[in-house]
């Protein structure tokens, strides 16, 4: 079989369009894969262009570019769908979309401006500037870049870089230069961990900052350390290291053994 590529561009009005079907698999949990295991077609369009290089097994899509299959959609200004060309099936293995992207499925969505999604293990990176993923549980944000790890058991590890906040449905957040989640199969956050310049804002609007958090969902205790601060309206609390217990609202600063004291600023009603 002879190989070689082939350019649709755009005449007037009318988008270029190419269909083609795909295998993808399937995940679950708060940030769900994007694309959804499926026998339907993938089609792709384009305002500009569609180019197919059958030799290097790549689609190329430019102008308001989206893929579409069944509820799942990927869509940015340029659009890279790549497959094994000596492979029998021709499965889509990556998408690669740049400039404004965006992509829903039925239980999430994402925007940046890079989204790079592994149809095989369900994978996917968005890069900023203003990057963010939204679940039913929770949205995170950040400047840098958001990493999904979808593992066998479809529990899912999250990190976010660069001023990265993470807000739960209750009203919960967790913000830092770093984050760190983890969740089960079901969605559920289990684990938070944040470095750098770390905010914990309670349901109430209470306050706490330091170097360092971590969240742990079972017992909704935060255990801060570095630098911590307490705060609640004009009260203030300083140390080593704090216990913010999310079931209760109560708050607990301790000394992390070193030479300085626990220290606070009260101020009567």
């Amino acid at each position: 079989m002879v190989r070689g590529w082939i350019n649709l561009s755009r005449h007037g009005w009318k988008r270029s369009v190419v269909t083609c079907t795909v295998a993808l698999m399937t995940g679950s949990g708060i940030f769900t894969s994007a694309l959804a295991q499926t026998s339907e077609p993938m089609t792709i369009e384009a305002n500009d262009f569609l180019e197919w290089n059958q030799s290097e097994g790549i689609y190329i899509a430019e102008g308001d570019a989206v893929a579409i299959q069944g509820s799942s959609e990927i869509r940015g200004n340029v659009l890279r769908a790549s497959y094994d060309p000596d492979a029998e099936d021709r499965a889509i293995e990556t998408v690669i979309a740049t400039g404004n992207v965006y992509y829903k499925d039925e239980q999430s969505t994402a925007r940046g401006q890079k989204l790079i999604y592994n149809v095989g293990d369900g994978n996917y990176q968005v890069d900023g500037p203003d990057a963010s993923v939204a679940g039913a549980r929770g949205t995170i944000s950040a400047d840098k870049v958001i990493m999904l790890e979808t593992r066998a058991d479809n529990s899912q590890f999250l990190n976010a870089n660069g001023k990265a906040v993470y807000r739960d449905s209750t009203g919960r957040v967790f913000a830092g230069d770093n984050l760190n989640a983890y969740f089960d199969a079901e969605g559920a956050l289990q684990t938070l961990d944040a470095e750098g310049d770390v905010l914990v804002t309670t349901e109430n609007g209470r306050q706490a900052t330091g170097d360092a958090a971590t969240y742990d969902a079972a017992s909704e205790n935060a255990t801060l350390t570095g630098n911590v601060s307490i705060i609640d309206g004009g009260n203030r609390m300083n140390g080593g290291r704090a216990e913010v217990d999310f079931k209760t609202g109560n708050s607990r600063m301790l000394s992390d053994g070193s030479t300085k004291r626990v220290s606070g600023v009260l101020i009567a009603n």
